[in-house]
């Protein structure tokens, strides 16, 4: 289910055609722990993340199979392509059963080729920028609660420039459209007011 590729490739069209996984290094009490994450390449929703205090293929797997889990559920069959970099971890036995047991397709990159996790990488930097450098970190609890409240905003709150400033769940569930007609609506319907209202004090100024 492995396949290398060093040159470009289309973006996906829909939710599920390109999933990004990636492990992200956390500063922790002169140590590190890791960030490992799994998000959609369309609607850029975090789709699936650990605080783990290893990097082994062990916790790629169980990140992946939450990840298929929560949103493949029975559709096994969605070809669902996974954007990894050549780390010992996405090439294990182990984590390719994973692989064929929901017919997903790796793709393996690394940072001298086009084909890159530029999506995934620029979210593990805005999330360290933002919340993990910024909060103190006490204990994995406390760094794990403070991650999920603030993916938890990310998919459904805040807005995404790349995706036209809605949210990655707005995308993943369909609504962007339905979204950008009715601001557009809006947008008319303020300017046509201010329109009349100009209208209105030049009579007034005339008269």
């Amino acid at each position: 289910m492995g396949e290398s590729k060093k040159t470009g490739f289309d973006q996906p069209k829909a939710i599920h055609e390109h999933w990004h996984m990636d492990i992200s290094y956390i500063n922790f009490k002169g140590s590190f722990v890791y960030l490992i994450s799994v998000l959609d390449g369309f609607s850029r929703a975090v789709l699936a993340w650990s605080i783990s205090t290893r990097m082994e293929s062990l916790d790629t797997q169980l990140v992946l199979w939450d990840a298929c889990d929560k949103w493949l559920g029975g559709d096994k069959f969605l070809a669902v392509r996974l954007i990894t970099d050549n780390g010992s971890q996405f090439l294990t036995k182990e984590f390719k059963q994973i692989l064929k047991e929901f017919s997903i397709h790796n793709v393996r990159t690394s940072v001298n080729h086009p084909q890159s996790n530029g999506k995934l990488e620029r979210f593990h930097g805005t999330i360290k920028t933002e919340l993990i450098r910024e909060i103190p970190m006490y204990s994995l609890e406390q760094i794990r609660e403070e991650v999920g409240k603030w993916i938890e905003e990310y998919n459904s709150v805040r807005l995404h420039s790349a995706i036209g400033y809605v949210t990655p769940m707005d995308v993943f569930y369909g609504r962007k459209e339905k979204i950008l007609a009715e601001r557009k609506e809006k947008l008319l319907e303020a300017k046509l007011k201010r329109k009349e209202y100009s209208v209105k004090a030049n009579i007034r100024l005339v008269a």
